[in-house]
């Protein structure tokens, strides 16, 4: 087992030569995606961030889930915006890991759907946070008040695809810090890295298949770390370093930190 070395964003993130690991939506191939027990799974093995998604129930609160609708990840169907938290904790939400499919059996007898705040009580302080916001602006303001109540600056960023989303979130408080994720095939184009940079962002999500040395020589000329999006395999890993990378998201942590001789 790796030992986690995390004490926030900025020393996680000083030393240039360091590969970060961030576990994409936790452990995510080997435990339920973006539950609470994928990205213990996570912190355990070592990884020195976790990513996971947030959208809103009926009731406003932010809950980890990556699709639209329910319908892969647990018994439940349509959006979560039909469903209370309380309904939501009764669901189960191991009816799949990645890949994408969904099992016809949960691959546990329970499993709860975790809240925003669920993940900042436990994991606040112990891995740093890759928060994608997919609330829309409705969910905009109470992310932003769960972040601060944690005061999650300097241990966790908003990821964001919206350039409105991301001005109110500026309005609310210009100390919570952004990551900007511009179009897919974009990511890693000089133009929108040299933009990321002018709104203040250090992190940027490049998509691996679309990047390479160039991208992340001119993410350091920047002053920016890029995270990868993304490698589940050793060569794929391997591949990334040679490219330069700093760091890439996984759903195979335990393999990534075997990669950079951390496991």
């Amino acid at each position: 087992m790796a030992t986690n070395r995390y004490q926030s964003l900025t020393g996680l993130y000083e030393d240039w030569s360091q590969v970060i690991i961030t576990a994409h939506r936790g452990a995510s191939i080997c435990y339920p995606e973006n539950c609470a027990l994928a990205m213990r799974k996570a912190v355990a093995c070592g990884s020195d961030m976790i990513e996971f998604d947030l959208r809103l129930t009926k009731d406003g609160v932010p809950v980890l889930l990556h699709d639209a609708t329910l319908d892969r990840t647990s018994n439940l169907q349509g959006p979560p915006a039909n469903y209370s938290l309380a309904e939501l904790k009764q669901a189960n939400f191991s009816y799949r890991n990645v890949p994408e499919q969904p099992l016809s059996e949960p691959t546990y007898a329970e499993m709860p759907i975790a809240s925003f705040e669920d993940i900042l009580q436990e994991f606040r302080g112990r891995v740093g946070m890759n928060i994608q916001v997919y609330t829309g602006a409705a969910g905009i303001a109470e992310v932003c008040r769960l972040y601060l109540k944690y005061d999650m600056v300097d241990h966790g960023y908003l990821t964001l695809a919206s350039l409105d989303e991301i001005k109110t979130v500026r309005e609310i408080n210009p100390a919570i810090e952004i990551c900007y994720t511009p179009p897919w095939k974009e990511r890693g184009t000089p133009e929108q890295l040299r933009f990321c940079k002018e709104l203040g962002c250090r992190f940027v999500q490049p998509v691996a298949a679309h990047s390479g040395p160039e991208c992340y020589a001119f993410c350091k000329e920047l002053g920016l770390r890029a995270n990868a999006f993304y490698s589940d395999t050793d060569v794929g890993n391997r591949r990334l370093l040679a490219q330069g990378a700093p760091g890439w998201l996984t759903n195979r942590p335990d393999i990534a930190l075997y990669t950079v001789g951390r496991d």
